[in-house]
């Protein structure tokens, strides 16, 4: 099982995907994506990058879908690493992330955020806040849940 950062950052890299699609950094990126989730089996790299090919072919604008299933593949590949390569391409994918996220608009501006079915997105600051005597809740799942969750009005065991 995948630590919470590690799953967050295969989310991030599966919106990455989608975001570079498109863009100048394309080429780039779908080759260096290959390359991580290849580790160094040219067969498995020559896959990738047909579903790569697929998915910018295929991307509307709002993929989230598309953004979901990246995040699978690059959480399997993450989970089958030993932990030096697992280290290894954290750093890979943190560094694709961050360079397809430079090129991205800042929130302020209308920067982009994608939720699969039933979910929300947020770029940017999020408030989550109750009023009139309503009830709110903030739950974020990032790998597994939690073996402690706390209840609303418990302190924390």
């Amino acid at each position: 099982m995948l630590t919470e950062s590690l799953a967050a950052l295969a989310a991030a890299g599966g919106t990455a995907v989608v975001s570079a699609a498109g863009t100048e950094l394309w080429e780039t990126f779908r080759s260096r994506v290959a390359t991580l989730l290849g580790r160094g089996n040219d067969a498995t790299e020559r896959i990738t990058l047909e579903r790569l090919d697929r998915t910018a072919a295929e991307l509307e604008p709002a993929a989230a879908d598309d953004a979901s299933a990246w995040a699978s593949r690059f959480s399997d590949a993450l989970e089958e690493a030993s932990p030096e390569e697992q280290e290894r391409l954290a750093a890979q994918l943190q560094e694709l992330v961050d360079r397809i996220n430079s090129l991205q608009p800042a929130a302020d501006s209308g920067g982009i955020a994608i939720a699969g079915t039933g979910g929300v997105a947020v770029n940017g600051p999020n408030r989550v806040e109750a009023r009139d005597g309503g009830f709110a809740a903030n739950v974020q799942h990032f790998g597994s849940p939690s073996e402690n969750p706390t209840v609303p009005g418990r302190p924390p065991a």
